[in-house]
């Protein structure tokens, strides 16, 4: 019994089928522009819903002590404090630190005008 592998045979372009093909790569890139500009919707929606989260709760847990805020020693009972909070178990989040940037830019360009001058 013999098998023969399917091969695909190339159609040689007709002059009607060159309008077919260009209607059916327009279409194609019309879907694609209405997936990105989804895509984008739902970007902007999860990014500003972060930023409104980091308004209402500014502060995250230290990475580093895992919020505690401090060392146990290895030997002993010992404490000491996390450098990098310095003890507070604390750190601002990224997206406090965008919303303080976009402040102080905003309250600077408006410290810059005049008011009432000539």
């Amino acid at each position: 019994m013999l098998s023969h592998a399917a091969t695909a045979i190339p159609i040689p372009a007709t002059h009607g089928s060159d309008q077919l093909g260009a209607v059916a790569t327009l279409t194609a890139t019309a879907h694609t522009a209405g997936q990105v500009a989804a895509v984008l919707l739902i970007v902007t929606i999860v990014v500003w819903f972060y930023l409104l989260t980091c308004l209402i709760w500014p502060f995250g847990k230290c990475r580093r002590c895992k919020g505690v805020g401090k060392f146990k020693s290895p030997f002993g009972r010992a404490y000491r404090h996390c450098g990098k909070c310095q003890g507070s178990g604390l750190r601002v989040r990224l997206g406090r630190h965008v919303i303080n940037h976009i402040r102080a830019v905003r309250g600077a360009g408006q410290n810059s005008t005049s008011k009432g001058g000539k």
